[in-house]
């Protein structure tokens, strides 16, 4: 080892960095002389200085064997790879989770007497298929992530941070505004982070204008969260379960603030204003809203009473039109008439034997009559110019017949359209 006074005193005016990867996960476990032989070992090989085990062990005051232990205890952790007898290489701890960075050094064995070439640095990088540098991405949202939490980020904090990029496809601009956000929120957990970057992520947030539009739309919920509160009279700051549930009537019951806002007037008239006596009037105006088939936040809502009402209107309306087109008929072609009253005849005969037990060969003889009367009615109006089925009751709704009630006893399709006519006809516009 070669080295004159000139040339040392200007290697103790430098620095030699230790990463904190190294301090945090692998000083307080490993034996001193280890760590003495790691950092000495270090100096030389950030400096490109000569030197060999027997050397090392010399300056040190440690044995050869000492030595050789050392570095083979390191490299049983990962921190160095042994390349060959004598030869070793220090990875950069950080560099190892997202490329091959190392100072490569060798140490010649005494029995070699090795003269060494000194210290040589070997990168490998990949290049995306956008010409983006991966590596240099993940190490600024590492640096970043640092600057932002102000302390080094453990090994298993590395490894999450790297797993945004290689395993969910994070965008860098996405993991730092996560890591901005959540600091900013105060919640500093990179755990915690991992959850808002995988729903972001999920969401389709790329860019820093996606970034920028849901962290505004955050902050106008944040403010909702207070307007709701303020109106309660309730003077503090809201629980994570109350964010719940106001993300809840928005997100899911689709409630619109002016219609929450409404519900909260209501509650702030009782003796003790609060969420869940709002979220009870939310409720039910959810239900009676599903229930006729109308949009929750609408104006124009009826009572189901009023709605009832008009489908009885409707109904009879229907049936007078029917009634009136019979007469029509009957004054045109009089053997309808008469028609009509045999087919109501025939229609009771049925009723009774069925009741009453009759033959099913007596049913059917009495369904064909009613058959028969049936084509020569339709024939008679056709022949007078009239549609076949003039005199039927025309209902808005076939499927229900103007009842508001389908045959599997739900609440007809119909009701919706119902609903705005009824609106109308409530205020004597229709």
């Amino acid at each position: 080892m070669k080295l004159g006074m000139g040339a040392s005193r200007d290697y103790f005016l430098l620095d030699t960095a230790v990463e904190n990867i190294f301090i945090n996960e692998y000083l307080p476990v490993a034996p001193s002389d280890y760590v003495k032989v790691y950092i000495y070992a270090l100096f030389l090989a950030k400096h490109d200085l000569d030197s060999d085990i027997e050397g090392i062990g010399r300056h040190l005051m440690l044995e050869t064997q000492k030595i050789k232990e050392a570095l083979d205890y390191w490299a049983g952790k990962g921190v160095i790879n042994k390349t060959g007898e004598g030869e070793y290489e220090f990875i950069n701890l950080r560099e190892k989770l997202y490329g091959n960075c190392v100072m490569k050094t060798e140490f010649a064995s005494e029995e070699e007497n090795f003269e060494p070439d000194g210290i040589k640095t070997e990168a490998s990088e990949t290049v995306n298929s956008e010409g983006g540098n991966p590596n240099e991405n993940l190490r600024e949202i590492l640096e970043y992530a640092e600057t932002v939490l102000g302390r080094p980020l453990s090994a298993k904090e590395l490894r999450e941070v790297s797993s945004w990029l290689t395993d969910i496809g994070a965008t860098a601009e996405l993991a730092k505004g996560v890591i901005e956000y959540c600091a900013e929120m105060g919640k500093v957990s990179i755990n915690y982070m991992a959850k808002v970057l995988l729903q972001w992520h999920g969401d389709g947030l790329r860019s820093t204008e996606d970034i920028n539009t849901r962290l505004s739309e955050v902050s106008e919920r944040q403010g909702d969260y207070r307007r709701i509160l303020n109106l309660l009279g309730l003077k503090r700051n809201i629980t994570v379960p109350e964010k719940k549930l106001i993300d809840h009537w928005m997100d899911d019951m689709q409630f619109e603030m002016k219609r929450i806002m409404e519900a909260c007037e209501k509650a702030s008239f009782t003796a003790n204003p609060n969420l869940k006596y709002v979220n009870k009037v939310l409720e039910n105006w959810k239900q009676e809203a599903d229930s006729l088939g109308r949009d929750v936040n609408s104006s124009n809502a009826v009572s189901i009473n009023t709605l009832s009402k008009y489908y009885d209107y409707i109904r009879r309306e229907a049936e007078a039109g029917a009634e009136a087109r019979k007469e029509e008929v009957y004054e045109k072609i009089p053997e309808i008439r008469q028609i009509d009253i045999n087919l109501r005849n025939l229609s009771s005969k049925i009723s009774r034997g069925l009741l009453g037990g009759s033959s099913k060969q007596s049913i059917e003889e009495i369904k064909r009559e009613v058959r028969s009367l049936e084509q020569e009615r339709a024939i008679l109006l056709t022949e007078n110019n009239f549609l076949y089925d003039y005199t039927d009751i025309k209902y808005l709704c076939t499927k229900c017949n103007d009842t508001g009630i389908d045959e599997n006893g739900q609440r007809c399709s119909c009701v919706k359209e119902r609903m705005g006519e009824a609106s109308l006809w409530q205020d004597g516009k229709l």
